[in-house]
């Protein structure tokens, strides 16, 4: 049966643009003379009908009788009972009283630090530029109509959550409990519905629990939870190309803040992060975020950022099959140089976010452009992390140990000026912790394994040594700048934990304190320490009390007990000796490298539930990903 044809009405002379762009006051552009679907309708993957055309005769997306496919009716017009009664008065009796809101209202907060890991729509529209404003916290804390659908209503709580856990020094303390509440009545009522998320909107929420999560340091559940994110989004076609459908949601308003293929690229940077950083593995090797059809159109930023992402993966790729590959790790370095320079050396430059003002719109946008800093010094050291402790002998890897080092104080340099007094900032970005413990831990590492070389060289005879010596001598020039850089660390970490009571940081200063001590004694009385790693550990089924309690701090030896795992030993040298590797431990017979070694210790390790929060666990297995990394095949590993 034919259609009829359409009924034509009359416009004035002059009038191109479509019914959307109308409402919106905006002009219609197109790709080419040839389009028939306007720029911003194909961005919002919306219908573009013209007003040549009565808007009744199509599928409109505002005639709720006639919604497109996968576009739910307003949730806000009046429809039949949907059975959501019971679940809506329990999501907005979680929200707080008028007057209890006001007095959130008053406490002197930027709202951008909810947006930090979840924006979600390309850089032609944020971030915000030095010019723009940023939502109002009234704007953004307002709830929506008491019939709208509960996802709706579960993202307000979520904003809210996030916004309380950002809150300045004291503030933050004392609403935390607030916070946890908000953010676990969302998780029990709304985000483990399957039925409920399965949404643009429902993965939204899933992005903002998982970066509140990760903020409270409690990085394994933000990984699970980021999972359920990316496991709806393939279920509704983000990671293709070319969706064969819009993807579903409950209103086509998300399309305003919410770009589909932009979600996607930030789930997929999310999940690498967290996988890179605990050393579990990755939701999706394969990527279309660095395919010359997506960066063409890309800003330079941007387009850094994508790739980035996909040194990300491959670097996951190469640590789980061939850590020691200098084949691909060059190339993946090759990527992350071509990246970099993509923007401008002064780009490079460390902003002085504490000393900006206005509305924190500048200050917001320059925090990104610290975050993207941060990743891409974190990226390098990852990369070529597994060559810093190996042989100084072997000069292959001379470049990779030098790019490690080099990283990591580059890293902790913006550390610590992100963490300096005044910046509006500060006291959020959980994941910026993470980091500088890794390159703090790395930094320090470093500076005790070359005396410990130069230890061994000194005590070889003349016949046994080529005089040669390592390629990170030239750190003796670099130590005190390097060791104040540490000491400035340690204390951010330190007023940080003093200020909030934070299990994360408690643990983190516990840990980087008694290593400074060692590399104190290394570089000042010449005292030589090895690394061990065993599988001595305690009752798996319960975690030791206090988290300081774990880090036993002998004379001359720092434990690291990492739960269900085992122990990390950084001992003084008894004998001058280098250790060897034994196999006589029951776990590891037939082992032949410390490889093989670690794999037989770790294997039969029972993993903790996802009830270890960071109050349990402070370092979630951060530790753990990082010693294995630093440790295997290096021929410092030993058990007990």
């Amino acid at each position: 049966m034919s259609e009829r044809p359409l009924k034509r009405r009359r416009v004035r002379k002059g009038t191109a643009s479509c019914w959307e762009c109308k409402r919106r006051k905006t002009r219609c552009t197109f790709a080419s003379p040839s389009e028939s679907v306007c720029d911003g309708c194909r961005s919002r993957q919306l219908r573009c009908i013209s007003q040549q055309f009565y808007e009744s005769q199509q599928d409109g997306i505002y005639r709720e009788s006639t919604a497109p496919k996968g576009v739910s009716p307003d949730p806000s017009q009046p429809t039949k009972k949907d059975g959501y009664a019971h679940l809506r008065r329990d999501l907005l009796s979680a929200w707080p009283k008028q007057h209890e809101l006001d007095a959130i209202l008053s406490i002197p907060a930027n709202t951008s630090v909810v947006f930090h890991g979840m924006i979600c729509s390309p850089y032609t529209t944020s971030p915000p530029n030095k010019t723009s404003t940023l939502p109002s916290r009234h704007g953004l804390l307002a709830l929506p109509l008491p019939d709208a659908h509960p996802v709706l209503i579960a993202r307000k709580l979520l904003l809210l959550g996030t916004f309380l856990q950002g809150m300045p020094g004291g503030f933050g303390k004392a609403l935390g409990a607030t916070s946890r509440f908000l953010v676990e009545t969302v998780g029990r009522l709304v985000t483990s519905n399957d039925d409920l998320v399965g949404v643009l909107e429902g993965i939204e929420c899933l992005m903002i629990e998982a970066m509140y999560h990760n903020n409270a340091g409690n990085l394994r559940r933000a990984w699970v939870t980021h999972r359920r994110a990316m496991a709806i989004g393939q279920m509704l076609g983000l990671d293709r190309l070319a969706p064969l459908e819009p993807p579903q949601m409950i209103d086509h308003q998300i399309l305003d803040r919410v770009d589909p293929e932009h979600m996607w690229f930030r789930l997929v940077t999310t999940d690498r992060y967290l996988s890179l950083i605990l050393g579990l593995p990755q939701a999706s090797p394969e990527s279309k975020l660095g395919v010359p059809s997506a960066l063409t159109s890309c800003p330079p930023t941007a387009r850094m950022e994508r790739i980035m992402s996909v040194a990300g993966g491959l670097i996951l790729q190469r640590n789980k099959t061939s850590p020691y590959d200098v084949v691909r790790t060059r190339e993946i370095d090759q990527l992350l140089q071509e990246a970099a320079t993509l923007l401008p050396p002064r780009w490079w430059l460390i902003p002085d976010i504490a000393a900006m003002t206005g509305d924190g719109s500048e200050a917001f946008t320059e925090t990104l452009r610290l975050m993207s800093q941060f990743a891409h010094y974190h990226l390098l050291a990852q990369l070529h992390l597994p060559y810093l402790l190996l042989p100084s002998n072997d000069r292959g890897h001379d470049y990779s140990k030098i790019t490690t080092v080099t990283a990591s104080r580059e890293l902790l340099s913006r550390f610590v000026s992100f963490r300096s007094p005044g910046n509006p900032f500060s006291a959020y970005c959980r994941g910026v912790d993470f980091l500088a413990f890794i390159a703090s831990t790395v930094l320090a590492l470093a500076h005790i394994d070359v005396r410990r070389q130069k230890q061994r060289q000194r005590q070889l005879a003349s016949t046994e040594s080529d005089g040669t010596g390592s390629v990170l001598d030239f750190l003796a020039h670099q130590w005190p700048g390097d060791r104040g850089l540490l000491e400035r660390t340690l204390e951010s970490m330190e007023k940080t934990a003093q200020n909030g009571n934070d299990a994360v940081a408690v643990g983190i200063s516990n840990l980087l304190r008694r290593l400074l001590v060692l590399e104190e004694g290394a570089a000042n009385g010449g005292v030589s320490y090895t690394i061990r790693i065993s599988s001595e550990t305690g009752d798996p089924e319960s975690l030791p009390g206090p988290e300081s309690s774990r880090y036993q701090q002998g004379a001359a030896e720092l434990r690291i007990r990492i739960p269900y795992f085992g122990t990390v030993s950084i001992e003084e040298e008894k004998d001058g000796t280098m250790p060897t590797t034994t196999t006589n431990s029951k776990d590891c017979q037939g082992s032949d490298s410390p490889a093989e070694l670690a794999e037989d210790n770790w294997q039969d390790l029972l993993v903790p539930g996802l009830e270890t929060d960071a109050d349990e666990w402070a370092l979630q297995g951060v530790e753990l990903a990082l010693f294995n990394n630093l440790l295997r095949g290096a021929g410092v590993m030993s058990a007990k």
